[in-house]
Formats: structure tokens, C-alpha cells, sequence
């Protein structure tokens, strides 16, 4: 197994994660790395068990408080795709999911010195025809998920050219057909999207809001 700056190992060894990043593989293809990967998942998801109650405070800030250094905006980000895991995970799952999330929240806030009032509530529905967010976009604007839709219809083969390009001028873009076909093949080696993750805003408290 390697440590290569890269892709230190964890999970998934730096040549795993490249097949895995690769369109031309399949892992459909590799059943015996499909098995060792849940294996080591569900593994690791155990080890969080342990980890949560037991290590020290100063181990965890050494991970995700990179400071100015730029591994701060990677750690950002790899929690996103983290978190957006476990949400499919829960998904699939059946899982009490704002339960799940309100008392994770909670608990490590009473944890790290704080108490946090969380209330989370899903509103969850099938997605529209690409049809229909372009009619939405041009009824109701641009929203937080636009983007992401946009990107999601791009994947999708049986998504109208036309349309597609009716959506990115309402989102100001300007897509030729090879830019969308570049970007369709580009996903085409990915089960789902990848994330957009925000990683250079700051939490500002009440006392420092005051003070501004």
C-alpha cells in the first residue's frame, strides 16, 4: 500500500483510487476490489465508533484545522464528499435521517463546549424532467440546487440538446455542443456527480459580529 502525497492511503490505495477515477474501468469489471472496499467501509464506519468517544480533542483540531495552510480547503471539501456519502448511505438505508442528524449534531456540540438548537426537516420529492427545471428556472430563478441539476442533466443521455442549452443561458452559461459532450463524457466514469463543496467562508459568531 502507498502514502503518496497524492492520495495517502486510507480507504483506497493511490492506484485504486485512480481506477476508480478512470472512465475506461469499469468496477463492475473487479468484484474482488468492490468486496474489499465494503469490507474496509464498513470497517472504517466502526472505527468511527471508537474514535468519536476516545480521541483527544488536539488530535482531532490537527485534521481539520489546517489554518492557513492549504490543506484547509482539501479538508473542507473531503468532509463534504464525507458527509454526502453517509447521506446516501442513510438514504438507501431507510434510515431516521433528520433523527440521525439533529442528535449527531447535539451531541458533539455538548461535546465541544456548546449547546446547539438543530432542527432539520427534509422535504423530499422525485426530480423534475429536465423540461421542468427549465421551466422553474425561468418562473422562479436561479436557486441553490440549479447548478447542480444542470450538471446532473448534462449525464444524462437521453437529455435534449436543445433544452440543455435553453437551461445554461437562463444560468448565464454558454455551452457548444462539444463543451456538453466533453463534460458527458467526463462524468460517464462516475456513479453520481461530484460535490460542490465551498471551502473558503468563515464562521462568525454573535460576540464577533457584535464587535464588527
Amino acid at each position: 500500500m502507498t502514502g503518496d502525497a497524492d492520495h495517502p492511503t486510507g480507504l483506497l490505495t493511490e492506484a485504486e483510487a485512480e481506477q476508480l477515477a478512470d472512465a475506461e474501468q469499469s468496477l463492475a469489471d473487479d468484484p474482488e476490489l468492490r468486496a474489499q472496499i465494503r469490507t474496509r467501509l464498513r470497517a472504517t464506519l466502526q472505527d468511527c465508533s471508537v474514535l468519536y468517544p476516545t480521541l483527544p480533542e488536539e488530535d482531532i483540531a490537527a485534521v481539520f484545522d489546517a489554518g492557513e495552510s492549504e490543506d484547509d480547503g482539501s479538508i473542507r471539501a473531503n468532509t463534504q464528499y464525507a458527509l454526502g456519502l453517509l447521506m446516501i448511505g442513510m438514504l438507501i438505508g431507510d434510515d431516521m435521517i433528520e433523527t440521525r442528524l439533529q442528535d449527531a449534531i447535539r451531541s458533539a456540540g455538548i461535546s465541544y463546549g456548546e449547546e446547539i438548537d438543530v432542527r432539520v426537516e427534509l422535504r423530499r420529492g422525485s426530480l423534475p424532467s429536465v423540461e421542468e427545471f427549465v421551466a422553474r428556472l425561468r418562473e422562479d430563478g436561479i436557486d441553490m440546487h440549479a447548478f447542480d441539476l444542470l450538471e446532473y442533466f448534462l449525464r444524462q443521455p437521453d437529455s435534449d440538446a436543445t433544452v440543455l442549452h435553453d437551461a445554461a443561458e437562463e444560468l448565464g452559461l454558454e455551452l457548444t455542443p462539444e463543451e456538453e459532450e466533453r463534460l458527458a463524457e467526463g462524468m460517464n466514469g462516475y456513479e453520481r456527480s461530484p460535490q460542490v463543496a465551498v471551502t473558503d467562508l468563515s464562521v462568525v459568531t454573535d460576540d464577533e459580529y457584535s464587535e464588527q
